[in-house]
């Protein structure tokens, strides 16, 4: 169970790597969203993992992460920290970054903050902000977002989303299942705390300010992060390009796996 401490705070996360062991490897961090964890992404580690060195970290507070408690008050300046901190304790100085949802949101504040630190980023299904329309769908007919998640718990929530659209559509049961019980896990107050810092970031202005080579993967279809978004954020970064996935809806990485990394691919080979 690989574990770190960066930004005084321990913090989980996997590392396979199937790459030639006597040629040097570049590192590939994927870095999931709200209320999910690096086991989210176990089925892009074999097509991945021969070219590169893949790590998979936990954001805080989620997955095999620490708790950081109810009293905890969340802060992007500590979710950055977090992210740069995790690439000093593992002395890794440049990477390629993944970040789905808000790991995307992330990724670009970070790009920004600290641009020398990536190789390039890559957008997945990412919002540019959680605005009031995806707030209210977030609340699940409850008073507001915070409300639904204590009332109905991680899993709970994450179900109830489903059953609106919101989700995983069309997998079967037991992908389902599994999802909800993988949503569970996370201890409710850290994703109440989180969904109150989500809405006040908005992303829009940092764009034109990303200066590493980016690649949009753009749901055809999602209802959280719709295609005219998706094509902004790529005219909005410099020399920024987009793939379009057709996937059923916002989960695009399990939704068509094969074809979010096939274009990723082709994109690193790209910057080569």
């Amino acid at each position: 169970m690989p574990m770190v401490i960066a930004n005084n705070y321990r913090m989980h996360y996997e590392l396979d790597d199937f790459t030639d062991p006597w040629k040097p490897a570049e590192t590939l961090w994927i870095q999931h969203g709200f209320g999910r964890s690096a086991r989210f992404w176990y089925h892009w580690v074999p097509p991945l993992a021969a070219r590169y060195r893949v790590i998979r970290r936990d954001m805080r507070g989620h997955g095999q992460s620490a708790d950081p408690g109810p009293e905890y008050q969340w802060s992007v300046e500590d979710l950055l920290q977090d992210m740069k901190g995790f690439l000093d304790a593992l002395g890794l100085q440049q990477v390629h970054y993944v970040g789905e949802s808000i790991g995307g949101i992330l990724g670009v504040a970070f790009a920004v903050r600290w641009p020398e630190r990536f190789k390039s980023l890559t957008l997945c299904a990412t919002p540019t902000a959680i605005r009031p329309p995806i707030q209210r769908l977030f609340a699940v007919g409850y008073e507001d977002w915070y409300t639904a998640l204590g009332k109905l718990g991680p899993g709970g929530w994450v179900k109830a989303l489903m059953e609106q659209g919101g989700g995983i559509a069309g997998a079967n049961p037991a992908h389902i299942d599994w999802v909800i019980q993988e949503w569970s896990k996370t201890p409710t107050h850290v994703l109440q705390g989180l969904c109150r810092l989500v809405p006040s970031i908005d992303i829009t202005p940092l764009l034109p300010q990303v200066t590493v080579p980016t690649l949009v993967l753009a749901p055809a279809r999602s209802p959280l992060t719709p295609l005219t978004e998706q094509v902004m954020i790529r005219d909005a970064i410099p020399g920024a390009r987009i793939a379009v996935i057709e996937g059923r809806g916002h989960e695009i990485y399990v939704d068509d796996p094969e074809g979010c990394i096939n274009a990723l691919l082709k994109f690193l080979r790209s910057l080569a």
